[in-house]
């Protein structure tokens, strides 16, 4: 898949992600939601280790800037990522279904997504710098809201 330099849209501003309320507190409980743990460090400052946060399944209605759930394929260099990952546990739910927590960089016009972490400054931190752009039907979901904060 070519990804030329043209794109649907650009990162311009990062979305904040807000406090669950009892919206979407409802919406978890009717399974219109599901909450995922933040593991690791490479989404500070907007997300923390320990954050739990609630995400709506698919990929419709993704934007530039949305933080985003990516399941990781076996296009991708899953071996390689696993071994990277193994000490700062990179969003992995378990070895045979690695998940990434990831914001929106850029939607190419093929439907490509570039992934980017918020701190970039993190050494383990593994984005589309490392992996290069992902198919649109890699990412399952988006996150809505902070479920819980570890802070």
């Amino acid at each position: 898949m070519g990804h030329g330099a043209m794109s649907k849209q650009s990162l311009s501003e990062k979305k904040l992600i807000r406090q669950a309320g009892w919206v979407e507190y409802v919406c978890w409980l009717l399974g219109r939601r599901r909450r995922f743990l933040v593991r690791e460090n490479s989404m500070e400052p907007t997300l923390m280790p320990g954050d739990t946060v609630l995400a709506v399944m698919g990929n419709t209605g993704v934007e530039v800037g949305d933080i985003v759930i990516v399941r990781w394929s076996s296009a991708m260099d899953q071996r390689a990522m696993i071994e990277q990952c193994s000490n700062q546990r990179e969003g992995v739910v378990n070895t045979s279904s690695l998940l990434l927590i990831k914001r929106v960089g850029e939607i190419f016009y093929d439907g490509g997504v570039y992934l980017i972490s918020d701190n970039a400054k993190e050494l383990h931190a593994r984005d589309s710098r490392h992996f290069g752009v992902v198919d649109s039907n890699q990412v399952i979901g988006h996150v809505t809201s902070r479920l819980a904060s570890s802070l």
